[in-house]
């Protein structure tokens, strides 16, 4: 009997992703977070500025941020790379990076889906959607199984499947002749 089909991970469009993103702080911003670091919920609100750390490439002057993740499911330290545009953000706040006053993921939720009009809504799709989006952009499953701290692989690949328009992309760029 042929095996039925595994789901695709319960990922955002990337039209719906913008719409959280551009949201009003902090909602707006917490959605920023997720999406540039694919925390979970509990991460994302332990998370404080000064999680925030550089390190400097051996035997370079190139510097790297990332936020250390000492409170994690695993109880595994992890570094999250973090892109210039959020760390920007990040380092213009202070403190504690999710207020309390966002309340539980539930809330959380609930209040964006009533801003966006997004049914269905839940926070884990930003990490899912953040998963989908590093491989479409390139990003190897190795690595991203250490951001999101995944003890195996196998839980990454389950995790990150490609949308069947990420892989036509990709096919057609590989197929396209090189001009030169």
């Amino acid at each position: 009997m042929p095996r039925l089909q595994e789901r695709p991970p319960d990922r955002l469009t990337d039209e719906e992703a913008a719409k959280l993103a551009s949201l009003p702080d902090p909602h707006g911003f917490v959605c920023r977070l997720a999406f540039g670091t694919g925390l979970r919920w509990g991460e994302l609100c332990r998370a404080q500025v000064a999680d925030v750390k550089r390190v400097r490439a051996w035997g370079t002057v190139e510097e790297h941020w990332f936020m250390e993740v000492s409170s994690t499911k695993s109880r595994r330290l992890r570094r999250v790379p973090l892109a210039p545009d959020l760390l920007r953000e990040v380092r213009q706040r202070v403190g504690r990076l999710v207020p309390y006053a966002i309340g539980s993921p539930g809330s959380f939720a609930e209040r964006v889906r009533k801003l966006t009009g997004i049914e269905g809504f839940h926070v884990h799709q930003m990490r899912h959607t953040f998963a989908c989006q590093w491989l479409e952009h390139g990003g190897s499953l190795a690595a991203l199984q250490q951001v999101l701290g995944h003890a195996s692989i196998v839980t990454t690949q389950r995790y990150a499947k490609l949308t069947d328009e990420a892989v036509m992309r990709e096919a057609a760029r590989l197929w396209t002749p090189a001009s030169g």
